[in-house]
């Protein structure tokens, strides 16, 4: 039957703040609470999509550049309307004024226009033109100009009429009177071609100018790799300040401010970890003392009514002494500065450990398997011993007095097996929370495996825990190093 698991991750731990030391709600518990399986994601993060900066910042510039380009555009729309009007006003009076001083008999001769008809046939004309006499009788006309006067006042000026934007000049000597006129939509035409051209423009350039930003910005926050790559290489016990010696100027006030908050969390966690080991450490002598003094009581008081009073004393205290022989491990194990890298042969420190377990191993209740060729970890062969001895010693206590319990070395992995009552699964995962226990009568402090767990994070393993193994019986706790 395959046993139902938790594998523990070797994550990071955070330390709360205003709690008590050593309680089961203060930061040691928090720490801890961090690697367990039951550690709700925050509900912010899980409802808040994900969102691109780069894209943020790209669709912005677009839009202002677009925005920008048709202020632009608009402004020069003006600009163009009003020079054009200049330009297509001086062709106008120049025309005019040649038809002014053409000779008479150009004027009074109709089969020059009848010639100009039948040469040049029928045409789009944007100017057309109008010459009378000085009795206002119409002498010569464009093609596509009307009978009547374009201009009905006859004054000179320009004007807009019936569609027309028209020129009136007059000789000085009253002779003869011209009429240039342009049509307002050609002008229009002129006025919305540009405008066509300017916002095509617009149309080609946004994507041209969207893969261009794209580039530009993803440049830019390429800046930002060495800062992510040395918070990367980081340990998750490495509390030092973050260099931004490469970092832009933008992002120097944000290092500043995680740099601060890195210091304070590094005090507070400091604190907290010479506290319980100088509690634990303190706690050790007086305890030794006391338990001298309660065995002492014992034995006076064997044959009255208070012995049993005493014997009760001495197994608090020896279960206070635990305790604080737990939380001398845990100060150990956090205190990176004593924590050793060399070569750990996993086959030889099992049996060293097991040898500890004199009167286990002399009743058969523990025995050491080696399976196979075992290979070495690199890690800390104290802090790795007293992972495997926590695991021994719980197996011993929790699994009862008759159960057996067997220590399997395999290549980059140690199981202690036993094959004492089970575990539901749905609580496996609360076992790695500090001072939390399962359903069990012996006594404990909870912390074996937490303490353990912490070694295994922080050798870069897992511990696993499984249970049951067969029917409702059995509990494996593995120690795996990849």
């Amino acid at each position: 039957m395959k046993p139902d698991a938790a594998v523990v991750p070797a994550a990071p731990a955070a330390a709360p703040q205003d709690a008590v030391p050593g309680s089961a709600d203060g930061p040691i518990a928090g720490r801890f609470d961090a690697f367990s399986l039951g550690t709700a994601p925050d509900a912010d993060a899980a409802t808040t999509p994900d969102w691109s900066l780069e894209r943020h910042i790209s669709r912005r510039l677009l839009a202002v550049v677009g925005a920008l380009w048709l202020a632009g555009s608009a402004i020069s729309l003006g600009g163009v309307w009003h020079e054009t009007s200049e330009v297509l006003d001086s062709s106008l009076n120049e025309t005019a004024e040649r038809f002014l001083y053409l000779p008479e008999i150009a004027v009074q001769d109709s089969r020059g226009e009848r010639l100009f008809r039948s040469e040049v046939g029928p045409h789009e004309e944007h100017v057309v033109y109008q010459i009378f006499d000085a009795a206002g009788q119409l002498r010569l006309r464009s093609h596509d100009a009307p009978e009547k006067p374009l201009d009905p006042y006859g004054a000179n000026g320009v004007r807009d009429i019936g569609g027309w934007h028209v020129l009136t000049l007059t000789r000085t000597d009253g002779r003869r009177r011209v009429e240039v006129a342009e049509s307002v939509q050609h002008r229009l035409e002129v006025l919305w071609g540009s405008l066509a051209w300017l916002v095509g423009a617009l149309v080609f350039v946004l994507p041209l100018a969207s893969i261009a930003m794209t580039y530009v910005l993803r440049r830019g926050f390429a800046t930002l790799e060495p800062i992510r790559a040395e918070l990367a290489r980081r340990g998750r016990d490495d509390m030092g300040p973050i260099s931004g010696a490469a970092a832009p100027l933008e992002m120097k006030p944000w290092l500043a401010t995680v740099n601060k908050l890195i210091a304070g969390d590094r005090v507070l966690i400091e604190a907290e970890r010479s506290f319980a080991a100088r509690t634990a450490h303190e706690l050790r002598t007086p305890l030794a003392a006391a338990r001298a003094q309660a065995q002492r009581l014992a034995e006076i008081t064997r044959d009255s009514t208070a012995h049993q009073n005493a014997d009760a004393l001495v197994r608090q205290l020896d279960r206070l002494a635990r305790l604080a022989t737990r939380l001398l491990q845990l100060a150990r194990i956090e205190s990176q500065a004593k924590v050793r890298r060399e070569p750990v042969d996993l086959a030889v420190l099992g049996r060293m450990v097991v040898a500890e377990f004199s009167e286990a191993v002399a009743s058969e209740r523990l025995r050491i398997v080696i399976n196979g060729e075992t290979t070495g970890v690199i890690g800390d062969i104290d802090a790795i011993g007293i992972a495997l001895r926590n695991l021994i010693d719980n197996a011993l206590k929790h699994g009862g007095n008759h159960s057996w319990v067997t220590v399997l070395v395999e290549t980059l992995s140690i199981m202690v097996i036993n094959d004492g009552p089970g575990v539901p699964p749905e609580l496996l995962h609360k076992l790695v929370r500090p001072f939390e226990r399962g359903i069990t009568a012996a006594e404990g402090s909870g912390l074996g495996l937490s303490i353990t767990h912490a070694i295994v994070a922080q050798a870069g393993g897992t511990l696993e825990l499984r249970s049951p193994l067969i029917g409702h019986n059995g509990f494996a706790a593995v120690l795996r190093f990849d």
